[in-house]
């Protein structure tokens, strides 16, 4: 075999190598676990914080986690102020007389997927518009933009899904994506609503194992060694 031809083979033997690697990380899109807390407040440039109150208005914030189904992960658990989980907070409107026309922050933080690029947290501001009257007619708005914000992660911490996850999945870590979007509400006097949104278009590829770097490792060594042996003959 001339030098030529055993240096293509070998080229082509590491290209192999290489999409063996790849295919390891790409060959499927896995579903993404989620999780974070929300933190809101009343009126312009407030900070938002664990609870919140304007006139017979009152947040509650909340945590939220889980993992997402065909990339689709629902947040709109039902309200329990003081313990909210899974929304992204709850509202409660007292039967007093007001008329409210003022602005509400939510802030949503993720704890998972780490690694989120740029910051970790969201920020959605409502207007917040309606009247409540004596006999308890009429009702208030929280007017979301309700337009999804993409999230992109690189999270190498691989570690255990507390929901159990997905059989044959990593959930907790890899590259991937996914938008977040919040829903308006509407509430009447004497209720308690949650505060709901939606996981979208997740994605991630899942980091390669040990095993198949290994495989990939020994497969680059092995054809390195047989062109040194190779030349070695040549020279002699």
């Amino acid at each position: 075999m001339t030098r030529t031809a055993l240096i293509r083979n070998i080229t082509l033997s590491v290209a192999a190598f290489l999409m063996i690697g790849l295919n390891a990380a790409a060959a499927r899109a896995d579903e993404v676990f989620v999780a974070g807390f929300t933190n809101g407040c009343f009126g312009a440039a407030c900070a938002p914080g664990a609870s919140a109150t304007t006139g017979g208005l009152t947040f509650s914030n909340a945590t939220f986690s889980g993992t997402t189904a065909a990339g689709f992960r629902g947040i709109g658990g039902a309200p329990n102020p003081g313990s909210n989980f899974n929304n992204l907070g709850s509202v409660s409107l007292s039967t007093a007389p007001q008329t409210y026309n003022t602005t509400f922050t939510l802030q949503i933080t993720f704890v998972a997927p780490q690694g989120i690029t740029g910051s970790n947290q969201a920020t959605f501001t409502a207007t917040v518009t309606g009247t409540v009257i004596s006999d308890n007619i009429g009702g208030v708005r929280f007017d979301f933009n309700n337009t999804p914000i993409l999230f992109t992660f690189n999270d190498p911490n691989c570690e255990p899904d507390p929901t159990g996850g997905i059989p044959g999945q990593q959930t907790t870590c890899g590259q991937g994506s996914f938008s977040f979007s919040v829903n308006d509400v509407a509430i009447d006097p004497g209720q308690t609503i949650a505060i709901t949104g939606q996981i979208t278009a997740a994605q991630q590829a899942t980091i390669p194992e040990p095993a198949s770097m290994l495989l990939l490792g020994t497969g680059l060594a092995g054809a390195a060694a047989a062109y040194r042996r190779r030349s070695k003959k040549t020279q002699d």
